[in-house]
């Protein structure tokens, strides 16, 4: 199984249930133990004029009015990374759309490594929290409905020429 894969099962797993799931990263353990409760893979569906927007949310925190991510990667995330993520931008207006005031945007980053086994997790981890402003979230939307376009004119065009 991918290793990407098994850590958001392992993580679902946990969030939902309280497992603790054999590969899940005992480092990560007592840092985690916050978000059990919370409502894991929440689905959410955005409409943009035409465009329908539809994805998970790693773990939504109701009483909190979070957005809370998961990522693993050898290049650690940023505060710049975060406030450029068109992914959480998504995720913070469809959940202002279905409530009433814009919510807090929340990384958890994992890092990893490449070994000669695949990936392991390296033992750092950090969270990083920003809440959009709405400006942030109005100019996501003109990049949705633009990114939209002109996927849908390279389609029509490879249709034409094929």
């Amino acid at each position: 199984m991918d290793f990407g894969k098994r850590f958001a099962e392992d993580t679902e797993a946990f969030i939902k249930n309280g497992i603790i799931m054999e590969t899940f990263p005992d480092f990560y353990i007592d840092k985690i133990q916050g978000f059990k409760g919370l409502e894991a893979e929440k689905p959410i569906s955005l409409s943009i004029n035409d465009i329908q927007v539809i994805g998970y949310i790693d773990a939504w925190d109701l009483a909190n009015n979070k957005v809370i991510d998961f990522k693993t990667s050898g290049r650690p995330w940023t505060m710049d990374t975060l406030k450029t993520s068109l992914q959480m931008k998504v995720y913070a207006l469809a959940m202002f759309v279905n409530g009433d005031t814009i919510p807090e945007s929340q990384i958890n980053w994992l890092g990893t490594k490449r070994t000669k086994n695949g990936l392991s997790f390296t033992g750092e981890s950090y969270e990083l929290n920003h809440t959009f402003e709405m400006d942030e979230l109005l100019k996501a939307i003109v990049l949705i409905e633009q990114t939209c376009k002109e996927i849908s004119e390279v389609y029509k065009s490879f249709l034409h020429t094929n």
